[in-house]
């Protein structure tokens, strides 16, 4: 049955499309069920269609949202085409992963060689921190091997004794893991996200006036008893004036963490949190790993100032090091690195105690894609076992 083309493709769909569920571990824990379909295929092209119906449906919200994020002026095939380039390379991978052992080249391959890592969302390496809550790179690393092992036992999908007993060692994986599911961690007392509704900055004056003091008022509004705040990404072009108008608000005491586009030179940004605490001079603490790809990183096309008329571009940082916040070691993913594993295991490496999330996503709204990014972000930061703090502007 599962070799079925007419049941692998939907079912496969089903996978991808379960990442936009609101239960965060349904789509990393299923994407183990869709490499076992393509596993379960004996032609190239039934395994790169099953790959190609999962990616496909899990990353159907870039039709809206590109028209969205691009303006009404931008054609209908511009997201198309991002939607579909995007998931026939990811898929094209699959087409070779006829044995259980290439799965998980297939896995380390996509992650971590440009450019599928620089796209490489829905990747089941995530299902992770749902088996392995807490382990960090051990629980990567016992998550291929357990895959692997479960897969051969699945493979070729004939024996029903196999079957269950690999049915039996997934049980047993959930059920030492709901603990953590109903108990998850706790950040630190006083660090809260802010979660804002003020849309993109435009180009009339007036009206980004009164979106600055929409920031400022709902911020205040949540800033009692706070120690340190975080406030979406790109939330205001870093010039002097505003980081100041910002600084002047402050309470003595708080840090707040502002999500910021900073100048670097022309034509460039960096995507970053600056933080702002009163009478103190700023600091730059986080630098997005890999901004958005084309819309936003853009090396190939060179602008001359620093707004979008200009064609300005974003700088990738590639490395996103942990910083020592009120004494607490912190590490950030901004936006869209949320999506990519090779920035995940970056945090791997350093052992952050708290990880903050930062988003503005006003342009995705009912696309489906804050979802899948939500979800991702959760099941790595589970992997770690630390707390996230998420700000989130739409």
């Amino acid at each position: 049955m599962f070799r079925r083309p007419g049941f692998a493709i939907p079912l496969s769909a089903f996978c991808g499309a379960s990442w936009m569920l609101p239960m965060p571990w349904v789509g990393p824990l299923l994407s183990l069920a869709f490499v076992g379909l393509v596993l379960a295929q004996k032609k190239a092209l039934r395994r790169y269609l099953v790959a190609l119906a999962y990616y496909g449906a899990g990353s159907v919200g870039l039709l809206r949202g590109v028209a969205v994020f691009f303006g009404p002026h931008a054609p209908f095939w511009e997201g198309a085409f991002l939607w579909l380039e995007s998931s026939a390379l990811l898929a094209a991978g699959w087409s070779l992963a006829d044995r259980p052992w290439r799965a998980i080249a297939v896995l380390l391959f996509d992650a971590l060689v440009p450019p599928l890592s620089f796209f490489d969302w829905l990747s089941p390496l995530a299902s992770a921190g749902v088996l392995f809550p807490g382990f960090g790179w051990v629980g990567l690393i016992l998550t291929l091997v357990w895959a692997i092992g479960v897969w051969y036992l699945l493979w070729p999908l004939e024996d029903r004794d196999q079957a269950w007993t690999a049915a039996l060692l997934f049980g047993a994986v959930m059920i030492a893991n709901a603990w953590p599911m109903l108990y998850p961690a706790q950040p630190p007392a006083g660090w809260r996200g802010v979660d804002l509704h003020v849309g993109p900055a435009t180009t009339n004056i007036l009206a980004n006036q009164e979106r600055h003091a929409a920031i400022l008022r709902e911020t205040m509004a949540r800033s009692r008893n706070a120690k340190v705040l975080l406030l979406p990404e790109t939330l205001e072009t870093d010039w002097a004036g505003n980081a100041w108008a910002i600084q002047q608000v402050v309470p003595r005491g708080q840090t707040w963490l502002v999500g910021m586009s900073v100048p670097r030179r022309p034509g460039l940004l960096t995507d970053s949190i600056i933080a702002l605490q009163h009478n103190k001079p700023q600091k730059i603490l986080f630098n997005s790993a890999f901004p958005v790809p084309v819309s936003m990183w853009h090396p190939w096309s060179r602008g001359t100032g620093y707004v979008d008329s200009q064609n300005v571009g974003y700088e990738a940082s590639w490395w996103e090091p942990a910083r020592k916040i009120d004494g607490i070691q912190t590490w950030a993913s901004i936006c869209y690195d949320q999506l990519l594993p090779w920035v995940w295991m970056e945090a791997l490496i350093q052992h952050p105690q708290v990880i903050l999330l930062t988003n503005n996503e006003w342009w995705a709204r009912g696309t489906g894609i804050p979802t899948v990014q939500r979800n991702t972000a959760w099941a790595w930061g589970r992997l770690l076992g630390v707390p996230e703090i998420d700000g989130e502007n739409q």
